[in-house]
This record gives C-alpha cells, structure tokens and sequence, in this order.
C-alpha cells in the first residue's frame, strides 16, 4: 500500500486472495477494501483497481475489510465483510447487492460479520459468521436459513463463529467452529453431530 498512490494494493493488512475462472487475482483487505490486480506497471510496481464502501452509495461493498472472497459455478463472485455481510459483485455494473443483518427479519443474514462462504454441490450457498452462526442462501426467495448454537439441543450446530466449511468426496457438509469443535451437517433431518 502506498497512500500517495491509488492504484496501489489499498491496505497491508489482508484476509483474503482468490483467483477467479478467468485468471483475474482478487485480494480482501482490512481498511482498502476488494482490490482488483490490473498487472505491473511501467514503475515495476503492482497495479489494482480498489472496490470500498461508500456510506452514500448502497450498491458499494458493505465495509472496506473484506475478510472472504468466493467465485461459485456460475462466475459470480460473492465477498464477506466484517460489519458489511455478504456482497455479490456484478462485473457488468461493477456494482455489489448487500445481504445483511436485520434484526426484525428472521430469514436475513445472521450477522453482519462474514468469514467461510462455501458452495456445496447441489449449488446451495453457505455463509459462515463470527457470532451468528451458518446460514444457508436461498437462491431464488434471496432469504438465509439460519442454523445456531442451542444449548438445549445436542444436534444444533456446536458454536457460533464459523471458521470454514468444507465438503468431502461423499457430499458431507463439515463445519469448523472457533469454540465448538467440528460439526458435521445431516441434510435430511436438518442437523449436526458435533465432534469435541
């Protein structure tokens, strides 16, 4: 990062770094947003296009730390934002839709601090949070079912922060918790196993 330069990577401090199916390297950063690598230029020096937050504009990203990026089967790219939830970016428009956290809806986003996003085979799109659990993106409603610790019921999932998930050669859906150990997801009761 280089403040006089705004063509530069748009923070040092950065979370995340995928490769798109077009070879275009995108990088999450705290505090420069989504950035864009354009190449090297004539200076030697690598060239990106910064995507930030713009509080006057609902269709920038959600907050400048984008902690997780995600190309799922169709090309779109999906980012996570700490306090900004989960963006999908048009390239078309170069313009980003927002799922975030509405306290008086239960089937939005369960916080607005994303970390893992993962699509399973079937094409559903998980979205693991610090706090609020795992939800699951319905594709054609745009709503999440969400899934969350409860201390009352052994097959909720085991903890609330979300660190990865991951699905195997068989098609089962592992979720890795901060403070709960590993769950693994049973799709036809709609619940976990957890190991400790």
């Amino acid at each position: 990062h280089d403040p006089e330069d705004s063509h530069s990577l748009g923070s040092n401090t950065v979370y995340a770094i995928m490769e798109d199916h077009n070879g275009t390297l995108w990088v999450g950063t705290d505090g420069g947003g989504l950035n864009r690598f354009e190449g090297i230029g004539e200076d030697g020096q690598g060239r990106f296009n910064r995507y930030t937050h713009d509080p006057d504009d609902p269709h920038s990203l959600g907050s400048d730390f984008a902690s997780s990026i995600y190309e799922d089967r169709s090309g779109t790219l999906w980012i996570g934002a700490v306090g900004g939830g989960l963006n999908r970016f048009d390239p078309q428009t170069e313009k980003f839709t927002r799922y975030q956290h509405d306290p008086e809806d239960l089937e939005s986003l369960s916080h607005n601090f994303v970390l893992p996003i993962y699509e399973d085979r079937s094409g559903g799109l998980w979205v693991g949070t610090y706090g609020g659990g795992l939800n699951r993106f319905d594709h054609e409603t745009e709503t999440f079912t969400r899934y969350q610790h409860s201390p009352e019921d052994p097959h909720s999932l085991s903890g609330n922060t979300v660190v990865d998930i991951l699905e195997d050669q068989f098609g089962t859906l592992w979720i890795a918790t901060f403070d709960g150990g590993l769950n693994r997801y049973h799709p036809e009761s709609d619940s976990f196993t957890s190991y400790h």
